[in-house]
């Protein structure tokens, strides 16, 4: 008389484990894209992606190759597949310019996504817009990359004359990038810059930390500003520079020894940390740093 029972409440055990399971894998339903399109040298490549994570490497050729996935996660798998062919990608190739698409259907909470893959001539003047997802950029000529939501990575990229990148929510990091000025922001985030070039840079973050590692060019400027997060900077090779640098709440220091100018001004010759802030020079002080904190530390190391 007692098995039954026992088999009723195996089995309830049984079912609410799956239940939770089933729930926290709602089936998944993909599709591909390929497409190739040519550009002449020094064309112009623009993407526009809503949702959806974005890889963009330099290539040897002239070809354009788009690489697709789209995506669209509901439990039933026929309405998944129903929702994905409203997914439109839309190639366009005008005058020395490949301009891509991502259409979805109203509303904005549309349950899908496409990932891309690109690969462009290394001469292209690449941008691109996103919603919701990182970019992830190696070896491009880059003009601009936003995204609202997601990382921005960029490495080993040139720009002619400037390049910029920012994110409402998600950091920044560049690295090897070759420009004659660059400008990167995010709101929630960090933004962090190593081993790049440039004779103009401004770096700003609302939460976040500001970092910069490497050379800085001779006369160049350098602006870096943080509301609630860390200033920090990692400085290699012989320039010298001015600095003009103060946090409201935090310390502002100095592993090289600043001169300090003006009247007034706070300092310490052998780059002991200060309350407040440092005004003065080392070196022949060709390049100038701007640094800004409000509730972060300030900091200039030597590499």
């Amino acid at each position: 008389m007692m098995r039954a029972p026992r088999v009723v409440v195996f089995a309830l055990a049984v079912l609410a484990a799956a239940l939770p399971a089933a729930a926290q894998n709602p089936g998944e339903v993909t599709e591909r894209f390929s497409r190739t399109a040519h550009l002449d040298a020094n064309g112009a490549f623009d993407l526009t992606n809503m949702f959806g994570d974005i890889v963009i490497t330099a290539g040897s050729g002239r070809d354009v190759i788009i690489e697709a996935v789209k995506r669209v996660q509901r439990p039933n798998p026929n309405a998944a597949r129903a929702l994905l062919q409203m997914i439109d990608i839309q190639v366009v190739e005008e005058a020395n310019r490949v301009d891509v698409r991502t259409m979805y259907p109203r509303p904005r909470n549309f349950p899908g996504s496409v990932d891309f893959t690109i690969t462009v001539p290394a001469d292209a003047h690449v941008s691109v817009q996103a919603t919701g997802g990182s970019i992830r950029a190696t070896g491009i000529r880059v003009e601009t990359l936003k995204t609202v939501s997601g990382d921005i990575e960029l490495a080993d990229a040139s720009a002619d004359q400037f390049a910029t990148a920012s994110a409402v929510s998600g950091s920044v990091t560049v690295r090897g990038l070759k420009a004659n000025a660059i400008q990167l922001t995010t709101v929630s985030g960090s933004v962090r810059v190593e081993n790049s070039q440039c004779e103009r840079l401004m770096a700003r973050a609302v939460s976040g930390n500001v970092e910069y590692a490497g050379e800085l060019a001779r006369s160049g400027r350098y602006e870096f500003v943080s509301h609630s997060g860390d200033v920090k900077l990692t400085l290699a090779g012989a320039t010298g520079f001015e600095v003009q640098a103060n946090s409201y709440s935090g310390t502002v220091r100095s592993d090289f020894p600043i001169a300090r100018r003006g009247r007034g001004a706070e300092g310490n010759g052998r780059g002991v940390a200060t309350p407040r802030a440092i005004r003065g020079a080392f070196g022949d002080g060709s390049a100038l740093l701007v640094l800004r904190a409000f509730s972060g530390n300030i900091s200039i190391a030597r590499r």
